[in-house]
């Protein structure tokens, strides 16, 4: 090469993407088989509730301390309830109460997280980044979390008193 001839420039390499590779595409039959198992969750923690519109208990804590969880009925119709879940934090302001909305759907059998931390509509994927940053599949997180949570009062929960019977 001589001393005054310039290299060839870098070769433009083109770079597709692909939309469908981008695009996520909600697992609908693991979001249907864990509303399913919340929903059964759901009957062995509230056995009354039909009858029942509030139950209250203790849930032990990694820091040994109880945590109160509330879990309420919001409102009744003739095929669902829906139910609030609160839980009691000793962690301070920097940690907020979780507080779960859920609606039972009794003639499918299935509990559907409707809205968590005041957070409403939750939709079943979101583009990724947005606004809120939302994970892509938000709603089946949330149910999943949903089924940890009752999981864990099943295993740890103990009665505080007795129902408020309605």
């Amino acid at each position: 090469m001589a001393a005054n001839t310039l290299p060839a420039p870098p070769r433009a390499v083109a770079v597709t993407r692909s939309l469908s590779a981008d695009r996520y595409v909600p697992d609908l039959k693991g979001l249907l088989n864990d509303c399913e198992a919340n929903y059964l969750r759901f009957l062995r923690l509230l056995p009354s509730l039909d009858e029942t519109s509030e139950w209250s208990f203790a849930m032990e804590m990694p820091t040994a301390e109880l945590s109160k969880v509330v879990i309420s009925v919001v409102e009744r119709s003739r095929y669902t309830t829906t139910v609030a879940l609160c839980q009691a934090s000793h962690m301070g302001e920097w940690v907020p109460e979780p507080s779960i909305t859920v609606r039972l759907y009794h003639d499918v059998r299935v509990a559907e997280v409707l809205s968590y931390q005041k957070n409403h509509r939750i939709k079943p994927s979101y583009e990724y980044p947005n606004k809120k940053m939302y994970h892509r599949n938000e709603k089946a997180e949330l149910n999943r979390f949903l089924g940890e949570w009752l999981d864990s009062c099943l295993k740890s929960g103990c009665a505080i008193h007795v129902p408020v019977m309605r």
